[in-house]
């Protein structure tokens, strides 16, 4: 069964955004996204859970915690879907951030995160100091 990868040009765009990756940056460090704190806060509340497990519902509450913390913690690299979905609109795009929307992705929500930086500094020039 043929795969995006197997269309005409598929390996080609890969290699090349990948080197636009690597030659932009990853944008905001991952340890800065809300995403991560969340997730920290999250697995800090499972290690204080998993503490004393035969209080009744700690075991049930660490693991809704651990899936919380898994919803939006980021991913340390792009997400299983991130090329597909950029292959698939890349005729789309509407400008030069070219990111997924998957919710996880280590590779886009640090550069959505940085854009949305950026374009708070085009609005407020003294947040820029």
């Amino acid at each position: 069964m043929a795969t995006w990868q197997d269309e005409p040009g598929a390996r080609e765009w890969r290699q090349a955004v990948d080197t636009a990756d690597r030659v932009h940056g990853p944008g905001v460090p991952p340890g800065e996204l809300p995403g991560y704190r969340q997730g920290c806060a999250a697995i800090d509340e499972v290690v204080r859970l998993l503490a004393d497990p035969i209080v009744p519902g700690a075991l049930t509450a660490a693991r809704s915690a651990m899936r919380r913390a898994l919803r939006v913690m980021p991913q340390s690299g792009p997400d299983q879907l991130c090329y597909e979905q950029r292959w698939r609109g890349r005729h789309r795009w509407d400008g030069p951030l070219q990111v997924c929307a998957r919710p996880t992705c280590g590779r886009c929500l640090p550069l959505k995160a940085a854009a949305e930086v950026e374009a708070a500094r085009a609005h407020d020039p003294a947040a820029a100091r």
